[in-house]
């Protein structure tokens, strides 16, 4: 079933809001990973090529999106998604959202990458309407203690388990 759409002015221009930011994303990305080695000695891979290859994956995304919005295509929720168009945005679970994004990064150097990681899974699952805080906590602290148990045992150091340096 095909639903029309009445197009005004600026809904068109809204329409370019993703790609463009998704192209400026993959611009980013790709500049920061000049600054990056490509290679290790140790490892083959430096931490260049993943920043590198998402940045240009990233890039021809933005690229694909805009030639559809040049195309004519408009991204609209499908029914099957449950989504109400006219409902307004959610300011509190976007706020949680954010937070649960930004917290790590404040708190990963204090706190340890497991408590960081933890505190960010809870943050984004009551985002999402989770009632259930301590289950939470307890599931992104085991997601984040293996995360980190498998990247140290790879030789890549995200900081200590617990502060000052774990163990």
């Amino acid at each position: 079933m095909t639903a029309t759409v009445t197009s005004f002015p600026a809904r068109r221009l809204s329409r370019w809001g993703l790609p463009v930011g998704v192209l400026t994303l993959g611009a980013v990305l790709l500049h920061e990973a000049t600054d990056l080695p490509l290679t290790q000695a140790y490892a083959g891979i430096g931490p260049g090529f993943f920043v590198l290859a998402v940045g240009l994956v990233l890039t021809a995304l933005g690229l694909a999106l805009g030639y559809q919005v040049l195309r004519g295509a408009v991204f609209e929720p499908e029914e099957t998604e449950g989504a109400d168009i006219g409902r307004p945005m959610s300011w509190n679970g976007f706020l949680t959202a954010a937070a649960g994004v930004f917290l790590p990064i404040g708190l990963i150097g204090q706190a340890g990458f497991p408590l960081g990681g933890a505190m960010a899974y809870a943050f984004i699952t009551r985002a999402y309407g989770s009632g259930k805080p301590l289950i939470d906590v307890l599931i992104g602290f085991a997601v984040a203690s293996l995360t980190w148990l498998a990247f140290t045992r790879l030789g890549v150091q995200l900081g200590g388990f617990f502060p000052p340096g774990g163990f």
